[in-house]
């Protein structure tokens, strides 16, 4: 373990992007020979900071350009920030990007800052891709105007969202629940993501309307405890795992936070915030904790050597006690979800 300490330093230390590409594929390698379920924790959190030491040392390099190429007017303050597994501090090995810029300017020169952010967000989206950082399907990178805003603008679509509660306005409040200030004025993300707990907390109607979104997808967990699998195509036999409960828990956890406005960015934050104030029967916090070190280690597991097909594992690839805790792992996820219906059902 303290051999991944110091490898973590070193990698601090990295002046250019080959460099880093480098340290992310030694990543996987050391985390194949390492890994050990009792070390577990411990491990996630050297995963996670390994993460955000490349990222940092990315958005150092993109802001580095962006100064030399002389693109608009930096702005006063500004934070490059993570969303997603990242954001949460729950990363495997392999992960795409989810980030986004937030900044902060005089009125007269946005149009300038907005100049200099997006050369920005350009050069550090594809220094992230260059080391082994996939661009997310779905958008969710500062190159991208709803990830990548002034202050202004940021609170404008914050408003637009908790007064629209449509299903996509539901879906972009739960992503931005997870951001996580890496670069830059970090008081800047942090002050940004309690006011949307604090402002979601406070509509009921929109907090009941979240809690049904909790409930999508359905785990693959049969009646009779039978795991559907995927029967048709490449991913015949194979189980989704951020599908298979993993993300039904997170985004109930993210839920309970917000019922008791607990703007914590990570998923360890929030289920020790909800325990400590006793808004889950403890026993239900213990499986809830079981369940995501079982999801954790299974995803990093076979993610190390997973490529681009990480999310699926065969179920028969899995190992016998691997099959029984991730079972149990999914009755807990299905557990929380009815809990989180009926206490959403129940906000007036």
């Amino acid at each position: 373990m303290e051999s991944l300490y110091e490898w973590v330093k070193q990698l601090e230390e990295a002046q250019t992007i080959g460099e880093l590409r480098l340290y992310h594929d030694e990543l996987a390698r050391r985390l194949r020979y390492q890994l050990r379920w009792e070390e577990l924790e411990a491990i996630s959190e050297i995963v996670a900071d390994a993460h955000d030491a490349m990222m940092r040392r990315v958005f150092c390099l993109a802001e580095q350009e962006t100064l030399r190429a002389i693109a608009g007017v930096r702005p006063r303050s500004w934070c490059w920030y993570a969303m997603g597994s990242i954001g949460r501090r729950e990363p495997t090995v392999w992960t795409d990007q989810d980030h986004g810029i937030l900044f902060a300017c005089a009125e007269q020169e946005e149009q300038q800052c907005y100049e200099f952010i997006r050369h920005m967000a350009a050069v550090g989206t594809n220094y992230l891709h260059e080391i082994g950082y996939p661009y997310c399907s779905g958008y969710v990178m500062a190159t991208n105007k709803r990830w990548g805003q002034s202050l202004c603008d940021w609170k404008q679509q914050i408003k637009m969202y908790i007064s629209g509660c449509l299903p996509n306005d539901i879906r972009f409040l739960f992503i931005a629940m997870d951001m996580r200030p890496i670069y830059g004025d970090s008081e800047l993300v942090a002050d940004s993501r309690r006011t949307l707990f604090r402002s979601t907390n406070e509509k009921a109607q929109l907090l009941r309307q979240m809690g049904e979104h909790v409930m999508f997808p359905s785990v693959p967990l049969g009646w009779i405890g039978n795991v559907q699998m995927e029967r048709w195509g490449p991913h015949s036999g194979a189980i989704h795992m951020k599908h298979s409960g993993y993300v039904q828990i997170v985004n109930a956890l993210k839920w309970l936070a917000c019922a008791a406005n607990i703007s914590a960015a990570t998923t360890w934050e929030r289920w020790r915030e909800i325990t400590n104030k006793k808004l889950l029967p403890l026993p239900l916090a213990e499986e809830v904790r079981d369940a995501l070190l079982t999801y954790y280690y299974i995803r990093i597991k076979y993610a190390t050597e997973a490529a681009n097909e990480r999310d699926y594992v065969l179920w028969r690839a899995l190992e016998t006690n691997e099959r029984t805790r991730l079972k149990k792992a999914m009755k807990t996820a299905k557990k929380l979800q009815r809990l989180v219906l009926r206490r959403a059902g129940g906000i007036r």
